[in-house]
Protein backbone atom coordinates (compact mmCIF):
# COMPACT_ATOMS: atom_id res chain seq x y z
CA UNK A 1 0.00 0.00 0.00
CA UNK A 2 1.25 3.06 -0.94
CA UNK A 3 1.51 5.89 1.76
CA UNK A 4 0.39 9.17 0.10
CA UNK A 5 1.35 12.28 2.53
CA UNK A 6 1.25 15.39 1.06
CA UNK A 7 2.16 18.52 2.87
CA UNK A 8 -0.70 19.62 5.80
CA UNK A 9 -1.97 23.07 6.72
CA UNK A 10 0.11 21.80 10.71
CA UNK A 11 2.82 20.64 8.71
CA UNK A 12 5.91 23.45 9.66
CA UNK A 13 7.89 22.12 6.14
CA UNK A 14 7.20 19.43 3.23
CA UNK A 15 11.05 18.50 4.79
CA UNK A 16 12.79 19.00 7.76
CA UNK A 17 16.55 18.33 7.37
CA UNK A 18 17.96 17.67 10.57
CA UNK A 19 21.80 18.35 10.53
CA UNK A 20 23.68 21.48 9.17
CA UNK A 21 26.81 20.34 7.42
CA UNK A 22 27.48 19.99 3.81
CA UNK A 23 24.88 17.28 2.92
CA UNK A 24 22.38 18.92 4.99
CA UNK A 25 22.78 22.17 4.08
CA UNK A 26 23.25 21.21 0.10
CA UNK A 27 20.26 18.71 -0.03
CA UNK A 28 18.18 21.68 2.09
CA UNK A 29 19.27 24.21 -1.00
CA UNK A 30 18.65 22.24 -3.66
CA UNK A 31 14.91 20.84 -2.14
CA UNK A 32 14.38 24.98 -1.90
CA UNK A 33 15.63 25.51 -5.34
CA UNK A 34 12.98 23.15 -6.80
CA UNK A 35 10.28 25.17 -4.81
CA UNK A 36 9.62 23.27 -1.46
CA UNK A 37 9.57 24.32 1.87
CA UNK A 38 12.22 23.34 4.03
CA UNK A 39 13.33 23.21 7.23
CA UNK A 40 16.79 22.93 8.54
CA UNK A 41 17.92 21.60 11.94
CA UNK A 42 21.22 22.31 13.77
CA UNK A 43 21.79 21.96 17.57
CA UNK A 44 24.69 24.33 17.00
CA UNK A 45 25.51 27.97 15.96
CA UNK A 46 27.72 28.48 12.94
CA UNK A 47 30.08 29.34 12.19
CA UNK A 48 31.81 26.69 14.13
CA UNK A 49 34.68 24.30 14.43
CA UNK A 50 34.19 20.48 13.79
CA UNK A 51 36.55 18.03 14.53
CA UNK A 52 37.47 16.86 10.85
CA UNK A 53 40.20 16.90 8.63
CA UNK A 54 39.51 20.28 6.62
CA UNK A 55 40.20 18.31 3.23
CA UNK A 56 38.01 18.43 0.15
CA UNK A 57 39.32 15.85 -2.18
CA UNK A 58 39.38 17.05 -6.15
CA UNK A 59 35.78 15.40 -6.71
CA UNK A 60 34.68 17.41 -3.90
CA UNK A 61 36.49 20.45 -4.83
CA UNK A 62 34.83 19.87 -8.47
CA UNK A 63 31.49 19.51 -7.02
CA UNK A 64 31.50 22.86 -5.70
CA UNK A 65 32.31 24.45 -8.43
CA UNK A 66 29.36 23.20 -10.02
CA UNK A 67 26.94 24.54 -6.65
CA UNK A 68 28.56 28.18 -7.88
CA UNK A 69 30.84 28.56 -5.30
CA UNK A 70 34.46 27.98 -7.05
CA UNK A 71 34.29 32.02 -6.28
CA UNK A 72 33.63 32.12 -2.76
CA UNK A 73 35.99 29.02 -1.81
CA UNK A 74 38.20 31.17 -3.00
CA UNK A 75 37.80 34.50 -1.19
CA UNK A 76 37.99 31.87 1.70
CA UNK A 77 41.81 31.62 1.27
CA UNK A 78 41.13 27.61 0.38
CA UNK A 79 44.75 26.02 0.24
CA UNK A 80 45.42 24.14 -3.68
CA UNK A 81 46.49 20.72 -2.55
CA UNK A 82 48.06 18.86 -5.84
CA UNK A 83 48.73 15.88 -4.62
CA UNK A 84 49.09 13.52 -1.06
CA UNK A 85 52.18 12.16 -0.12
CA UNK A 86 51.73 8.89 1.82
CA UNK A 87 54.35 7.58 4.36
CA UNK A 88 54.88 4.00 4.69
CA UNK A 89 55.96 2.80 8.78
CA UNK A 90 59.41 2.41 7.88
CA UNK A 91 60.16 5.15 5.83
CA UNK A 92 58.89 4.97 2.18
CA UNK A 93 56.55 7.43 0.36
CA UNK A 94 55.08 7.50 -2.85
CA UNK A 95 52.65 10.66 -4.27
CA UNK A 96 49.07 10.53 -5.08
CA UNK A 97 49.62 13.37 -7.98
CA UNK A 98 46.35 14.69 -8.39
CA UNK A 99 47.63 16.91 -11.05
CA UNK A 100 49.69 14.20 -12.95
CA UNK A 101 46.53 11.79 -13.17
CA UNK A 102 44.33 14.65 -14.88
CA UNK A 103 45.54 18.23 -16.01
CA UNK A 104 43.78 20.79 -13.42
CA UNK A 105 42.61 18.28 -11.04
CA UNK A 106 43.15 19.60 -7.32
CA UNK A 107 42.09 19.01 -3.75
CA UNK A 108 41.44 21.85 -1.43
CA UNK A 109 42.33 22.06 2.27
CA UNK A 110 39.64 24.66 4.43
CA UNK A 111 38.43 24.58 7.92
CA UNK A 112 34.50 23.72 8.09
CA UNK A 113 34.09 26.97 9.96
CA UNK A 114 34.54 28.27 7.04
CA UNK A 115 32.98 25.94 4.33
CA UNK A 116 29.87 24.75 6.41
CA UNK A 117 29.36 28.36 7.25
CA UNK A 118 28.92 29.03 3.12
CA UNK A 119 27.11 25.94 2.33
CA UNK A 120 24.52 27.33 4.92
CA UNK A 121 24.83 30.70 3.80
CA UNK A 122 23.83 29.29 0.40
CA UNK A 123 20.99 27.05 1.77
CA UNK A 124 19.21 30.47 3.52
CA UNK A 125 19.67 32.34 0.28
CA UNK A 126 17.78 29.78 -1.45
CA UNK A 127 14.83 30.13 0.47
CA UNK A 128 15.66 27.32 3.76
CA UNK A 129 14.60 28.25 6.64
CA UNK A 130 17.14 27.64 9.55
CA UNK A 131 16.69 27.09 13.16
CA UNK A 132 20.09 26.98 14.80
CA UNK A 133 20.37 26.00 18.61
CA UNK A 134 17.68 22.77 17.61
CA UNK A 135 18.72 19.65 19.53
CA UNK A 136 16.64 16.63 17.92
CA UNK A 137 15.24 14.36 19.97
CA UNK A 138 13.27 12.07 18.77
CA UNK A 139 11.79 11.10 15.31
CA UNK A 140 7.85 10.82 14.93
CA UNK A 141 6.58 7.87 13.52
CA UNK A 142 3.27 7.07 12.74
CA UNK A 143 1.24 4.25 11.11
CA UNK A 144 4.99 3.06 10.05
CA UNK A 145 5.45 6.34 8.78
CA UNK A 146 7.97 9.08 9.60
CA UNK A 147 5.82 12.22 10.37
CA UNK A 148 7.97 15.22 12.11
CA UNK A 149 10.55 15.60 15.07
CA UNK A 150 10.87 16.38 18.62
CA UNK A 151 13.02 19.35 19.34
CA UNK A 152 14.41 21.43 21.75
CA UNK A 153 14.53 24.55 20.26
CA UNK A 154 16.37 27.50 22.35
CA UNK A 155 15.73 25.96 25.35
CA UNK A 156 12.05 25.31 23.95
CA UNK A 157 10.18 21.07 23.57
CA UNK A 158 8.33 21.53 20.36
CA UNK A 159 6.98 19.12 18.17
CA UNK A 160 7.41 19.65 14.08
CA UNK A 161 5.91 17.86 11.35
CA UNK A 162 6.94 17.33 7.34
CA UNK A 163 5.55 14.64 5.38
CA UNK A 164 9.79 14.32 4.73
CA UNK A 165 12.63 14.16 7.32
CA UNK A 166 16.29 13.89 6.40
CA UNK A 167 18.89 12.74 8.60
CA UNK A 168 22.10 14.75 7.94
CA UNK A 169 22.91 14.81 11.48
CA UNK A 170 26.51 12.89 11.43
CA UNK A 171 28.23 8.77 11.94
CA UNK A 172 26.09 9.59 15.37
CA UNK A 173 22.49 10.55 14.15
CA UNK A 174 19.97 10.93 16.33
CA UNK A 175 17.80 10.46 13.20
CA UNK A 176 19.42 6.29 11.88
CA UNK A 177 19.21 5.85 16.20
CA UNK A 178 15.80 6.46 16.98
CA UNK A 179 14.73 4.33 13.77
CA UNK A 180 17.00 1.74 14.81
CA UNK A 181 19.18 1.99 11.81
CA UNK A 182 22.48 1.39 13.46
CA UNK A 183 24.29 -1.72 13.09
CA UNK A 184 27.05 -2.27 15.29
CA UNK A 185 30.31 -1.39 14.67
CA UNK A 186 32.70 -4.17 15.35
CA UNK A 187 35.95 -3.26 13.21
CA UNK A 188 37.48 0.12 13.27
CA UNK A 189 37.37 1.11 16.86
CA UNK A 190 39.27 4.09 16.59
CA UNK A 191 39.19 7.91 18.15
CA UNK A 192 40.27 10.58 15.54
CA UNK A 193 42.40 13.50 17.28
CA UNK A 194 42.05 16.54 15.35
CA UNK A 195 44.50 20.35 15.52
CA UNK A 196 45.18 23.24 14.26
CA UNK A 197 48.88 24.16 13.89
CA UNK A 198 50.50 27.39 12.86
CA UNK A 199 54.14 27.53 11.20
CA UNK A 200 54.00 23.74 10.21
CA UNK A 201 57.39 23.38 7.58
CA UNK A 202 57.67 21.56 4.42
CA UNK A 203 53.77 21.99 3.52
CA UNK A 204 52.66 23.74 0.43
CA UNK A 205 51.78 22.07 -2.82
CA UNK A 206 50.67 18.82 -1.00
CA UNK A 207 49.21 17.29 2.17
CA UNK A 208 50.77 13.62 4.02
CA UNK A 209 49.50 11.05 5.72
CA UNK A 210 51.98 8.79 7.76
CA UNK A 211 50.80 5.59 8.60
CA UNK A 212 52.80 3.69 11.87
CA UNK A 213 52.01 0.64 13.42
CA UNK A 214 50.00 2.19 16.11
CA UNK A 215 47.72 4.34 14.12
CA UNK A 216 48.41 6.90 11.20
CA UNK A 217 48.82 11.12 11.21
CA UNK A 218 47.46 13.06 8.27
CA UNK A 219 48.34 16.71 7.73
CA UNK A 220 46.46 18.97 5.20
CA UNK A 221 47.41 22.39 4.88
CA UNK A 222 44.76 25.27 5.22
CA UNK A 223 43.85 29.08 4.69
CA UNK A 224 45.31 31.43 6.26
CA UNK A 225 48.83 29.81 7.05
CA UNK A 226 47.26 27.15 9.63
CA UNK A 227 47.85 23.42 8.99
CA UNK A 228 45.59 20.27 10.04
CA UNK A 229 46.92 17.55 11.84
CA UNK A 230 44.82 14.70 12.54
CA UNK A 231 46.06 11.75 14.97
CA UNK A 232 43.83 8.37 14.53
CA UNK A 233 44.37 5.66 17.22
CA UNK A 234 42.80 2.33 19.01
CA UNK A 235 39.81 3.67 20.83
CA UNK A 236 40.57 1.95 23.52
CA UNK A 237 43.99 3.50 23.84
CA UNK A 238 42.95 6.87 23.60
CA UNK A 239 39.92 5.96 26.90
CA UNK A 240 43.07 4.80 28.80
CA UNK A 241 45.23 7.10 28.60
CA UNK A 242 47.10 8.04 31.80
CA UNK A 243 47.90 11.48 31.08
CA UNK A 244 46.03 14.52 29.66
CA UNK A 245 44.36 14.57 26.12
CA UNK A 246 46.76 17.12 24.87
CA UNK A 247 50.02 14.11 25.80
CA UNK A 248 48.33 11.82 24.24
CA UNK A 249 47.93 13.61 20.91
CA UNK A 250 51.30 15.03 21.01
CA UNK A 251 53.18 11.84 21.98
CA UNK A 252 51.43 9.78 19.36
CA UNK A 253 52.74 12.77 16.48
CA UNK A 254 55.91 12.72 18.00
CA UNK A 255 56.37 8.46 17.25
CA UNK A 256 56.44 9.75 13.90
CA UNK A 257 59.62 11.46 12.79
CA UNK A 258 58.65 13.03 9.62
CA UNK A 259 55.53 14.32 11.22
CA UNK A 260 57.72 15.43 14.57
CA UNK A 261 59.89 17.26 11.83
CA UNK A 262 57.09 19.02 10.47
CA UNK A 263 55.84 20.15 13.72
CA UNK A 264 59.11 21.25 14.93
CA UNK A 265 58.69 24.82 16.43
CA UNK A 266 54.95 24.83 14.90
CA UNK A 267 52.65 26.20 17.70
CA UNK A 268 49.03 24.56 18.06
CA UNK A 269 46.25 26.91 17.36
CA UNK A 270 42.71 26.11 19.27
CA UNK A 271 41.63 23.07 21.34
CA UNK A 272 42.18 19.32 20.59
CA UNK A 273 39.08 17.66 19.27
CA UNK A 274 37.95 14.26 19.31
CA UNK A 275 35.78 12.02 17.13
CA UNK A 276 34.68 8.59 16.90
CA UNK A 277 33.90 5.61 16.44
CA UNK A 278 35.64 5.57 12.59
CA UNK A 279 32.84 3.74 11.17
CA UNK A 280 28.97 4.20 10.59
CA UNK A 281 26.61 1.62 9.04
CA UNK A 282 23.07 1.72 8.50
CA UNK A 283 20.61 -0.69 7.28
CA UNK A 284 18.88 1.23 4.54
CA UNK A 285 19.39 4.95 3.59
CA UNK A 286 15.57 5.91 2.83
CA UNK A 287 12.26 4.78 3.91
CA UNK A 288 9.30 5.65 4.53
CA UNK A 289 8.82 9.39 4.84
CA UNK A 290 12.94 9.30 5.66
CA UNK A 291 16.10 10.21 3.74
CA UNK A 292 19.56 9.01 5.18
CA UNK A 293 22.52 11.53 3.85
CA UNK A 294 26.23 12.35 4.13
CA UNK A 295 27.85 10.39 7.13
CA UNK A 296 24.32 9.55 8.40
CA UNK A 297 24.01 7.50 5.80
CA UNK A 298 27.10 5.66 5.99
CA UNK A 299 31.24 6.15 7.64
CA UNK A 300 33.93 4.59 6.74
CA UNK A 301 37.67 5.54 8.14
CA UNK A 302 38.43 9.48 6.46
CA UNK A 303 42.10 7.72 5.55
CA UNK A 304 41.10 8.44 1.87
CA UNK A 305 39.48 11.69 2.14
CA UNK A 306 35.75 11.14 0.96
CA UNK A 307 34.05 13.25 3.43
CA UNK A 308 32.59 16.39 1.90
CA UNK A 309 32.96 15.01 -1.74
CA UNK A 310 30.31 11.71 -0.28
CA UNK A 311 28.48 14.19 1.13
CA UNK A 312 27.98 16.79 -1.36
CA UNK A 313 27.86 13.70 -4.31
CA UNK A 314 24.81 12.02 -2.10
CA UNK A 315 22.96 15.39 -1.21
CA UNK A 316 22.64 15.77 -5.29
CA UNK A 317 21.37 12.12 -5.85
CA UNK A 318 18.67 12.99 -3.49
CA UNK A 319 17.25 16.13 -4.19
CA UNK A 320 15.59 15.00 -7.33
CA UNK A 321 14.13 11.97 -5.86
CA UNK A 322 13.02 13.60 -2.69
CA UNK A 323 11.64 16.36 -4.96
CA UNK A 324 9.14 13.95 -7.29
CA UNK A 325 8.45 12.28 -4.50
CA UNK A 326 6.97 15.37 -2.78
CA UNK A 327 5.50 16.48 -5.65
CA UNK A 328 3.67 13.62 -5.92
CA UNK A 329 2.52 13.07 -2.60
CA UNK A 330 4.13 9.80 -1.98
CA UNK A 331 7.06 9.49 0.30
CA UNK A 332 7.06 6.06 0.83
CA UNK A 333 9.69 3.76 1.20
CA UNK A 334 8.76 2.32 -2.78
CA UNK A 335 8.74 5.70 -3.98
CA UNK A 336 12.55 6.84 -2.08
CA UNK A 337 14.11 3.34 -3.05
CA UNK A 338 15.45 4.88 -5.70
CA UNK A 339 17.83 7.16 -3.76
CA UNK A 340 19.24 3.98 -2.35
CA UNK A 341 19.79 2.44 -5.64
CA UNK A 342 21.78 5.88 -6.71
CA UNK A 343 23.80 5.39 -3.50
CA UNK A 344 25.05 1.66 -4.06
CA UNK A 345 25.94 2.52 -8.01
CA UNK A 346 27.84 5.90 -6.86
CA UNK A 347 29.51 4.65 -3.54
CA UNK A 348 29.67 0.87 -3.78
CA UNK A 349 33.15 0.34 -5.03
CA UNK A 350 35.03 2.94 -3.72
CA UNK A 351 33.99 1.72 -0.20
CA UNK A 352 35.49 -1.27 -1.20
CA UNK A 353 38.39 0.52 -1.78
CA UNK A 354 38.46 2.46 1.15
CA UNK A 355 38.16 -0.82 3.10
CA UNK A 356 40.96 -2.02 0.92
CA UNK A 357 43.21 0.55 1.81
CA UNK A 358 42.17 -0.62 5.85
CA UNK A 359 43.89 -3.43 5.32
CA UNK A 360 47.31 -1.91 3.77
CA UNK A 361 46.80 1.02 7.29
CA UNK A 362 46.12 -2.36 9.69
CA UNK A 363 49.39 -4.34 8.10
CA UNK A 364 52.65 -2.37 8.46
CA UNK A 365 54.16 -5.00 6.59
CA UNK A 366 51.97 -4.51 3.22
CA UNK A 367 52.17 -1.06 3.78
CA UNK A 368 55.87 -1.14 3.41
CA UNK A 369 55.72 -3.48 0.95
CA UNK A 370 53.35 -1.22 -1.54
CA UNK A 371 54.51 1.97 -1.05
CA UNK A 372 58.01 1.58 -2.67
CA UNK A 373 56.26 0.27 -5.64
CA UNK A 374 53.90 2.63 -5.67
CA UNK A 375 56.94 5.54 -5.90
CA UNK A 376 58.57 3.32 -8.66
CA UNK A 377 56.10 2.70 -10.80
CA UNK A 378 53.62 5.88 -11.97
CA UNK A 379 51.13 4.72 -14.01
CA UNK A 380 49.83 2.61 -11.17
CA UNK A 381 50.00 5.61 -8.82
CA UNK A 382 48.43 8.02 -10.81
CA UNK A 383 45.47 5.46 -11.46
CA UNK A 384 45.18 5.27 -7.48
CA UNK A 385 45.39 9.09 -7.18
CA UNK A 386 42.42 8.92 -9.18
CA UNK A 387 40.55 7.14 -7.78
CA UNK A 388 41.52 8.38 -3.93
CA UNK A 389 40.31 11.18 -5.66
CA UNK A 390 37.14 9.84 -6.80
CA UNK A 391 37.66 11.32 -10.45
CA UNK A 392 38.39 7.70 -11.80
CA UNK A 393 36.08 4.89 -11.33
CA UNK A 394 37.23 3.20 -8.82
CA UNK A 395 36.57 0.12 -9.97
CA UNK A 396 40.34 0.51 -12.17
CA UNK A 397 41.67 -0.10 -8.34
CA UNK A 398 40.00 -3.31 -7.82
CA UNK A 399 40.49 -5.10 -10.70
CA UNK A 400 43.39 -7.79 -10.45
CA UNK A 401 45.36 -6.52 -13.57
CA UNK A 402 45.84 -3.73 -10.96
CA UNK A 403 46.65 -5.00 -8.11
CA UNK A 404 48.94 -7.58 -9.90
CA UNK A 405 50.77 -4.56 -11.52
CA UNK A 406 50.73 -2.63 -7.73
CA UNK A 407 51.92 -5.99 -5.96
CA UNK A 408 54.20 -7.53 -8.55
CA UNK A 409 57.88 -7.81 -7.19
Amino acid sequence: MVNRMPPGPTDDAEAIVVGGGPAGSTLAALLAERGHRVLLLDKTAFPRHKACSDYVNPEGTRLLGALGLAGEIAALGAHAVAAMQVHAPAGAAFLADFHAAEAGRRAIGLTRRKLDALLLERAVAAGVEVRQHSHVRDVRVERGRVVGVAATVDGVREELRAPLVVGADGRASIVSRALGLDIENRLLRRTGLVAHYRGARGLDAWGEMHVHAHGYAGLAPLEEGLTNVAFVSDAAAVATKPGSLADYFEAGLAQMPAVAEKLAGAERVGPIRGVGPMAHRTRRAAGSGYLLVGDAAGFLDPFTGDGVADALRGALLAAPIASAALRAGDVSAAALVPYRAARRRAFWAKRQVAWLVQGFILSPVLMDYAAPRLASRPGVARTLAGVLGSFEPAQRALSPLFLARLLRP
